[in-house]
Order: structure tokens, then C-alpha cells, then sequence
């Protein structure tokens, strides 16, 4: 059907626009979580961040806890994160970057496209030299973790 220039004509269009709205939710998704040097013992560890009032989750309704997932952390404003989590995050980042080119955009999309703008946010705020150390620094446990995360087995 592609060569039928109509076809192809339709199909550009279609293309394009999806990917100016992929562009736009990228703009949209970024990070929402605070930076800090240290963590706070008194917030809740989490896979991706500290959680600094679980019970009152803007994803969730008052009194029921976070449902949300662990992927949403990052634009959730009470979220923390230390440099005790740059190393699982630049690891997830680069596992999404992989995800990127297995499966079709559209696809990608939906399911990873915010968590990853919101780490390309990171990975922008901390600079190259940092993410480069985290990526050294990932451990068996942070790939344990994350595999975790990506397969679903977290939200069950």
C-alpha cells in the first residue's frame, strides 16, 4: 500500500503528528521531584525515590496511600531524591533507552516515555560527570531492582 502516493502522503501526515505529540508530552514530563544532598530518614524509601508523605499522594485520594507507579515518582512533588538513588535512576534511564529501540514508538510511548523524560530531566540537572558516576557505581541489587520494576513485579 505504500507505494500508492496517497498513502504515503497519509501516512507522513500521520507520522508527523504523532510525533509532535510525543515532543509535546516530553516537554510536559518532567521532573517533579526534589533534589536533596542528603536523605531524610524520616521519608519512605520507594524503587525510584524517597517518598516524603506517602498518605497524601496527589495520584491518589486522601487517606488510601500511593497507589501510583513507582514510574510516576519522579513527577510527584513529594518525592526526594538523593545521590543514594543516581545510580539505580541512570541504570532505569539507560534500560528504557534500550526498551527504546525493541519495540514501536507508539508503544514506547505510553508506557515509557514520561518516566524517561523525567530522567533525561535528571540526568540534565546533575550533569554529565555525575550521571557518568552513578552509571559506574550501579549494583547488582539496583539491577535486581529495577528488572523488578520494568517486568511489573512491583506493582503486584
Amino acid at each position: 500500500m505504500l507505494v500508492d502516493q496517497r498513502v504515503q502522503q497519509e501516512a507522513a501526515d500521520i507520522i508527523a503528528a504523532g510525533a509532535e505529540d510525543a515532543a509535546e508530552r516530553a516537554r510536559q514530563a518532567v521532573l517533579v521531584a526534589e533534589l536533596r544532598a542528603i536523605p531524610d530518614p524520616d521519608n519512605r524509601q520507594t524503587a525510584t525515590a524517597d517518598c516524603h508523605d506517602y498518605e497524601h499522594s496527589p495520584f491518589t485520594g486522601p487517606g488510601k496511600g500511593c497507589l501510583a507507579s513507582f514510574l510516576m515518582c519522579l513527577g510527584c512533588t513529594n518525592a526526594r531524591i538523593h545521590p543514594g538513588h543516581h545510580a539505580r535512576l541512570a541504570h532505569l534511564h539507560r534500560a528504557l533507552t534500550h526498551l527504546h529501540s525493541a519495540q514501536p514508538l507508539p508503544v514506547w510511548e505510553a508506557d515509557w516515555g514520561e518516566a524517561h523524560a523525567r530522567l533525561e530531566d535528571l540526568k540534565r540537572r546533575l550533569g554529565e560527570p555525575v550521571w557518568a558516576q552513578a552509571l559506574a557505581r550501579v549494583t547488582d541489587a539496583d539491577r535486581d531492582l529495577i528488572d523488578c520494576l520494568l517486568t511489573g513485579v512491583l506493582d503486584t
